[in-house]
């Protein structure tokens, strides 16, 4: 049996500061294997993403700060697919390239890892809020609030752009028409630097420290919650807002978990690849490809995955999206029946004037027969 090989060609960041593309034959098919598995977890994400924007939109939820960060978190998570999609789904799958001009390029790599940051960083958010709330009693009505949320979130979304906006100046498009760094210093400053270890601690290793240590707290604190309500008796409405918080906590605990399980491996991969030589780069470069596109792979998927991760461990969120789903229904279903009887009455014109006529002739045909028998009285 011959094994069969497919081209794939690499952008390669080279020790001397530049950059070439690599040629190669892997036995492997990637662009196949990103063709179906990354178009699916692109597609799925934005479906999930925008369901997951309209449950926390809704007015059971929409109160409590944390779901304000979840909201972010899904829009911010529908940046990042996009940015996946042109940068890596389209051009590695499909041969699309679309960051042939100065703008695209620009934008699309500034939108990448500035969404990438931006949800991150809301999610450590969400975690610090459910952390004040079951924490510091007397703190979590002045940080736990709805106003405290929004100007917080616009506080990440602006500083991680202005960190972020050095992708703007530093990229460009290259004489074959691709979007690589500007200058060698750039590509010095991006690859050994940005790319390596300040992204891999910014992006990732900051928010997992504030978001483990935020989570042992909660753990710590519910337990003892747990153990002191069995032992009181509390308000019904009491204890339903509990049970929502504590439904909120649980799907921030989850989708914590999942955050350093599918983000870690490709920034691992990252820091690793700029500090291996230009030898070891060229003999192993296929498989370097495929685990470089695994890695991001999995990335992609945790910022696709958290509607389902809430659907299915999140009770009140599987709750409001079953009212959602209904509310539509039962609207379709009026409409439904108005248009119907609408339409009776508009190929029935005569129907209603017919049943007005029928009673008025049968009270005109009882008033005769009284009249009759009045008469036939009086004439005995």
């Amino acid at each position: 049996m011959v094994a069969l090989n497919w081209s794939t060609t690499l952008i390669m960041y080279l020790d001397r500061n530049s950059s070439t593309n690599y040629t190669t034959q892997c036995v492997f098919d990637v662009a196949l294997f990103l063709r179906y598995a990354g178009t699916l977890t692109v597609i799925l994400g934005l479906i999930g993403n925008f369901l997951s924007i309209i449950v926390f939109s809704r007015k059971a939820l929409r109160s409590r700060s944390c779901s304000m960060y979840f909201l972010a978190l899904s829009m911010s998570d529908i940046c990042v697919l996009i940015g996946y999609t042109f940068e890596n789904l389209l051009f590695h799958g499909y041969g699309i390239q679309l960051l042939s001009n100065t703008f695209m390029c620009k934008s699309v790599i500034f939108l990448i890892y500035a969404s990438t940051d931006i949800s991150n960083y809301l999610l450590t958010l969400a975690a610090i809020d459910r952390c004040v709330l079951v924490s510091y009693r007397t703190a979590q009505y002045r940080f736990c609030r709805k106003l405290i949320a929004k100007l917080l979130i616009t506080f990440v979304i602006l500083l991680f752009s202005l960190i972020n906006s050095h992708f703007l100046y530093g990229f460009r498009i290259d004489s074959n028409g691709l979007c690589l760094p500007r200058s060698t210093d750039y590509i010095h400053f991006y690859v050994h630097h940005y790319d390596s270890y300040i992204d891999i601690i910014k992006t990732v290793l900051i928010p997992f420290l504030i978001i483990f240590i935020c989570n042992i707290f909660i753990i710590l604190r519910l337990t003892r919650k747990t153990n002191l309500l069995s032992q009181t008796s509390i308000r019904r409405r009491c204890r339903r807002r509990q049970e929502k918080d504590r439904q909120l906590t649980g799907l921030l605990l989850l989708t914590s978990i999942l955050f350093i399980i599918l983000s870690l491996p490709s920034e691992i991969n990252d820091f690793l690849r700029t500090n291996l030589t230009e030898e070891f780069q060229i003999e192993y470069a296929c498989q370097l490809w495929i685990n470089t596109t695994i890695f991001i792979l999995l990335h992609q998927i945790n910022h696709a995955s958290h509607f389902y991760v809430y659907t299915l461990t999140g009770p009140i969120f599987r709750k409001e999206f079953q009212k959602f789903i209904c509310y539509h229904q039962q609207n379709r279903q009026k409409k439904d029946s108005h248009d119907y009887s609408k339409k009776q009455s508009i190929t029935n014109p005569y129907t209603h004037h017919d049943d007005i006529e029928d009673r008025r002739f049968s009270s005109f045909l009882r008033q005769t027969h009284s009249l009759r028998h009045k008469s036939n009285k009086s004439d005995l």
